[in-house]
Parts: structure tokens; sequence; C-alpha cells
């Protein structure tokens, strides 16, 4: 009797594992979707020659994987419908890690993170904005 409570404890256990490793599987999957809406570029030269070609200006955010705030800013700030709107209309989208581009993130002085700078196309500085921000906070700064 003892072995078959045993067994059945086990089953229990292993099925309440699949069940969480499945939800965790969902709840990213749904995450890479909502994030999914703005389309990033990696590479600053080539959104500074897209952005010539389209008469668009360049909104790039300075991240970092650890930066806690950036997190939030992708999920909550760029997930919202005026603010995925405002950006892909008006904007070539550039995201840039500052722990694989130090070069870069010390040429537009981004030391805070995030730290989102509006270009021109040629690589001249607009408008800065650092810190986390709301998607009102952003859109009245974009």
């Amino acid at each position: 009797m003892d072995k078959y409570i045993i067994g059945i404890a086990v089953i229990l256990v292993a099925l309440i594992g699949v069940v969480v490793a499945l939800s965790n599987s969902t709840d990213s999957q749904m995450k890479d979707t909502t994030t999914s809406s703005l389309q990033w570029g990696t590479d600053l030269d080539q959104a500074m020659q897209e952005a010539k070609n389209t008469d668009k200006n360049i909104f790039v955010d300075f991240y970092a994987d650890w930066c806690s705030y950036c997190g939030e800013m992708d999920e909550v700030t760029y997930t919202d419908p005026q603010v995925v709107e405002k950006l892909t209309q008006n904007y070539v989208l550039v995201k840039i890690n500052v722990d694989d581009n130090p070069d870069l993130s010390s040429q537009y002085q981004a030391y805070s993170l995030p730290t989102m700078v509006i270009l021109d196309s040629d690589g001249n500085e607009i408008n800065r904005i650092i810190g986390y921000q709301t998607p009102e906070q952003l859109l009245d700064q974009i």
C-alpha cells in the first residue's frame, strides 16, 4: 500500500512539473508576440541609410539585458498601441545593447539606462530621453 501511495505522489509531482513548464513556456511566447509589434534593428549605420531613404528620424534605445527598467519599457511602454503606432510611423527603430556595443554607447553618451536618443539620418542628436518612461510620458516626448 505504501508503494502505491508513493507511486501516485511521484506521478502527481511529475504532472505538476509539466503543467508549470508548459505555463512558463506559454507566458514567454505571449511576451514575445506582444513585443514583436515593433521591428527593431540592431545596426545604426543601416538605420541611418533607411532613415535617408524613408525621410524618417531614428529612435535609438540603448539598453542592457540586466537593466530592469529596460525590460519594463519592452513589456509596458513599447507594447502600448499608441506608442507602437507613433514609433512605427515616424521613426526607424534601433536597439543597441550597451554591453555588446560599448564604443557606440560612449559615442552617444548612453551612461544611464534606459537612454533613448532621437537622431536625424546623419546621426545628429535631436532629442534625448533618459530613464523609464510610461507610455504617456514617452508619447509626450516623441
